[in-house]
């Protein structure tokens, strides 16, 4: 589905508002918190790229083809494959760490990507996330429900009123106290298969 996160210049124009408003903390978090071999699941255009420590292994995925060009543009040496968080491309248990921000709210089979992030994860691996979820106050919640058919189409398959973190709890993953923070319906958090 297009919309208007599909198009490289209007994602990094939103996002460069979304990072003046906090988000940019909560990607180095993410991206500092990565260890050993490390896959970014939905790289976009390629923002979290530069914030990962150097000499770290880092592959990133992303589906969309005019998204991985505005990527590769960003981090010319990236290592960048097109596919799905519903079919990675890769061995099982290949990654220590898998990142991933605001892209779960737009996979369209959440529970198969999320399964796809737990069997290319090593036992003992870990999952990074910062996405917006569902809120939990009842009116902005309802809000969110009303608004996510005409945002979905906008936002090229966002939802905004997603539980990602049911969804990561429910696909066998424990979450994480260290690190975990909420603001509005903005989440960090990481966790390890259970």
């Amino acid at each position: 589905m297009r919309g208007f996160e599909n198009y490289p210049a209007f994602y990094d124009a939103y996002c460069a508002l979304l990072e003046r408003w906090g988000l940019s903390r909560w990607r180095e978090w993410l991206a500092k918190g990565a260890r050993g071999r490390t896959l970014e699941v939905g790289c976009g255009t390629g923002r979290n790229l530069g914030r990962f420590a150097d000499g770290l292994q880092v592959i990133a995925t992303e589906p969309d083809e005019r998204m991985i060009r505005a990527a590769r543009r960003r981090a010319p040496k990236a290592l960048l494959v097109r596919a799905s968080a519903e079919a990675l491309p890769f061995r099982t248990g290949g990654f220590e760490t898998v990142v991933a921000s605001l892209v779960f709210c737009t996979v369209p089979d959440v529970g198969r990507g999320l399964a796809e992030v737990r069997r290319v994860l090593q036992p003992g691996g870990q999952l990074r996330l910062v996405e917006h979820v569902r809120s939990v106050t009842t009116w902005v919640g309802r809000w969110q429900d009303f608004i996510q058919p005409a945002w979905s189409w906008l936002a090229g398959g966002c939802h905004p009123n997603r539980n990602t973190e049911d969804a990561v709890e429910r696909a066998g993953f424990i979450i994480e106290a260290q690190g975990r923070q909420t603001r509005g319906t903005m989440r960090r958090f990481s966790a390890r298969p259970r």
